[in-house]
């Protein structure tokens, strides 16, 4: 093998090198984002659960309302 072969052999390798870095740095940026991403994910689902057990309640309470007014009207008809 010839001193110019060596060269452009240890260029490519020094290229390759730099590119498998460059990869590995932009994977490990794309893992931590997708990680805050899924820690977002579990926060607004909990959110999501508290909101339906708040809807679920509100729901309950207009109806026993609306039975009340419907008691009401029964009796002042009477």
């Amino acid at each position: 093998m010839t001193l110019e072969n060596l060269e452009r052999l240890e260029e490519r390798i020094t290229t390759l090198t730099e590119k498998f870095v460059e990869l590995k740095q932009s994977h490990e940026k794309a893992l931590s984002e997708l990680s805050v991403r899924d820690q977002r994910i579990d926060e607004l689902n909990e959110k999501l659960k508290e909101f339906q057990k708040t809807k679920v309640q509100i729901h309950s309470r207009i109806e026993n309302i609306l039975k009340r007014l419907e008691v009401l009207k029964t009796q002042s008809d009477s």
